[in-house]
């Protein structure tokens, strides 16, 4: 009855004030003791860098990865590095755009070092960064959540917690006792932060062999009592053993102002999945937050966060930037260096000089900041967007004259902006890749990149299917260059637009090369001006696509504003060192003729202000440097007023 009675005393005394986030029963609660649904992003790689995020061999740890670092940098040079690293990877500006998003708190995986590298010794550092990000989120009206992702020792044998291959944390007592003393430190300082949307006590504990439940809920407890002693206001999440899957011998709970902490990857999305969880919030009167997931397709992440919001489940994401990905919303582009780095580290290639790293490294953390990174605008939509399963998106702006890339279909989920045989991963022990080529999007459409840097749709299956949303800005008879690669198989694609059979392509060309890419022609297309939808359909696969160049080959006109000008084909068509592109206009004015890559990008522009009839305009294969362009397909497209009319040329090594 004693102990009763002091269990009862202290819960009593856990009770927080008003204004910070807050367990309520079962649930989370702002400050005015409204149900807050948490939607955060984690802030995985910044503080704690992790090498399948940089790509370092051996799924690299923090202390693994530095020492690499500065065995081509030197200290003073690693020292550099890691300053740009920290400064680039989150900004000021990245939290801003998180709440723009819709995202009301982060979580900040700590390593215990940033604050404490050893017992009785601080680090002023760690402390300045936290104050840092507090304000910046505060400013806009996100909380922090404090994880530690790393704790003495690490509190799991795997590199995401800085362990040499044994959680030590639980094997060495000091070990325990620096984790609670860094704990009580950070309360601390914190106590009277509101934005502080409370402490991750340890990040996907994993116990030893000979560890035991109790010794888990054992530490929780000790953190949790010098965290009381000096602050009742923040909301302490427990994640359980096993990566933060099990929670065996962590009930009842020991604090009224607790969470369980859980995390999900590679499983299904039914209300199965996560069941266990909501028995545990229903027989502790606790609430829950799923404080990590990802590292999936977009149509995962969207049913994910629907199967946790219908369940009154708040959840943050992991996280929302690597190098070289497509799980998070920004991908930093590797260094044309950097892979002679990594075959050094892995021991497959000599030491590069330190001038060589330190200029690949500087360029790494360059590319890190969020304007020199590639985003990926369906991994947002796939949170956030209303749409996403109902409606496509368009990807791209697309305007016809002109070229579609195959790989820039529409954003939506599975069956709503594609079909894929596989779209998702559901088993943690058995992962599938939903995207084969492991490019550019974050979909079950199948994309590389070819020699050229240019996206391609590959490892087509019968059956599937993407869509495209389009404007036609001239109603008219076009034809159709689509371009296929193959190295011995001939397929079938049909298209269709507004939900009508558009053509078939009854055999797609063999090139003998899956990246060498050849055109199948398609004559007599009409296509009625304004806002298209068209969907490409798998008949017979065994094929890569890569782009839809469609050519105005008449304009509708009207007998008030008949066609004013043409444009005729190039010749010589294939080119090597100049041809002639032939333009013919009824009166005088500027013509502008553009020449465009595949891409849509511009290489050059000729403005001829007094024009005649039957005319031409000289190209010699320059870009508007002067400059000789490579070899290969281009566009040459003509605007006269509010008209304009596209070709494609060929031209030569």
């Amino acid at each position: 009855m004693r102990q009763i009675s002091s269990i009862l005393v202290l819960l009593v005394l856990s009770l927080p004030a008003n204004a910070f986030v807050h367990a309520s029963g079962r649930n989370i609660v702002d400050a005015n003791g409204e149900p807050a649904l948490m939607r955060g992003m984690g802030l995985g790689g910044w503080l704690v860098p992790e090498g399948y995020m940089l790509h370092t061999p051996g799924m690299g740890s923090p202390t693994s990865i530095r020492a690499q670092i500065v065995d081509v940098l030197g200290e003073a040079g690693a020292a550099d590095f890691y300053a740009a690293y920290h400064d680039n990877y989150v900004t000021r500006a990245d939290i801003a755009e998180l709440a723009e998003w819709g995202f009301d708190h982060v979580r900040m995986p700590f390593h215990y070092n940033m604050f404490s590298p050893a017992r009785g010794v601080w680090n002023d550092w760690g402390f300045e960064v936290t104050d840092s990000l507090i304000a910046w989120c505060s400013a806009v009206g996100m909380h922090v959540v404090l994880d530690m992702h790393c704790a003495p020792g690490g509190q799991n044998g795997g590199p995401i917690s800085d362990s040499d291959g044994t959680a030590r944390l639980w094997l060495a007592d000091t070990n325990k006792a620096h984790t609670i003393e860094i704990w009580e430190h950070i309360a601390q300082r914190y106590v009277d932060e509101p934005w502080v949307g409370g402490y991750d006590l340890l990040n996907e504990p994993v116990l030893p062999e000979g560890v035991t439940a109790q010794d888990l809920r054992s530490l929780y407890v000790s953190i949790r009592n010098v965290i009381r002693n000096v602050d009742n206001n923040h909301i302490l999440f427990i994640e359980g053993n096993w990566y933060a899957t099990d929670f065996t011998g962590l009930t009842p709970i020991f604090d009224v102002n607790m969470s369980y902490s859980f995390h999900k990857y590679w499983s299904t999305n039914d209300q199965g999945s996560i069941q266990s969880y909501i028995n545990l919030r229903n027989s502790t009167n606790a609430p829950l937050w799923m404080s990590e997931s990802g590292e999936n397709s977009n149509t995962w992440f969207y049913d994910a966060v629907q199967l946790h919001e219908a369940n009154d489940i708040g959840w943050c994401w992991w996280t929302t930037k690597k190098v070289d990905t497509i799980t998070s919303p920004y991908s930093a582009n590797r260094p044309a260096g950097y892979d002679q780095l990594l075959n050094y580290w892995s021991g497959s290639g000599p030491k590069p000089s330190t001038a060589f790293s330190y200029a690949v490294l500087m360029e790494l953390a360059d590319n890190l900041r969020s304007e020199n990174c590639r985003f990926s605008p369906g991994v947002v939509a796939s949170w956030f967007s209303p749409l996403f399963n109902s409606t496509p998106v368009p990807f791209k702006e697309h305007s016809i004259p002109g070229t579609i890339l195959t790989a820039d279909y529409d954003v939506g989920a599975q069956d709503v902006a594609y079909h894929d045989d596989v779209y998702e991963t559901v088993h943690w022990d058995n992962y599938t890749a939903w995207n084969s080529g492991h490019q550019y999007r974050n979909d079950g459409v199948d994309i590389q990149i070819g020699n050229d840097g240019i996206p391609y749709v590959g490892f087509t299956t019968q059956g599937e299917w993407i869509k495209y949303t389009f404007n036609a800005e001239y109603g008219g008879i076009y034809h159709l260059d689509m371009e296929f690669a193959s190295t011995s198989y001939s397929g079938q694609v049909r298209l269709y637009l507004d939900g009508q059979v558009l053509t078939t392509i009854s055999e797609t060309p063999i090139t003998g090369e899956w990246n060498l890419f050849a055109e199948a022609l398609v004559e007599g297309l009409d296509i009625s001006v304004g806002e298209h939808e068209l969907k490409l359909q798998i008949l017979e696969d065994g094929f890569n696509m890569r782009a839809l160049v469609f050519t105005l080959d008449s304009a509708y006109t009207s007998p008030e504003t008949p066609g004013s000008f043409s444009l005729g084909q190039n010749y010589p068509n294939p080119f090597n060192g100049g041809t002639r592109i032939p333009v013919s206009t009824l009166t005088d004015g500027p013509l502008i003729i553009e020449i465009l890559d595949m891409s849509g990008s511009r290489v050059n522009t000729f403005t001829i202000d007094k024009h005649s009839s039957d005319d031409f305009l000289e190209w010699h294969g320059m870009d508007v440097e002067g400059k000789f362009v490579p070899a290969g397909v281009y566009l040459y497209r003509a605007l006269y007023g509010e008209e304009q009319l596209v070709r494609k040329m060929i031209h030569l090594p």
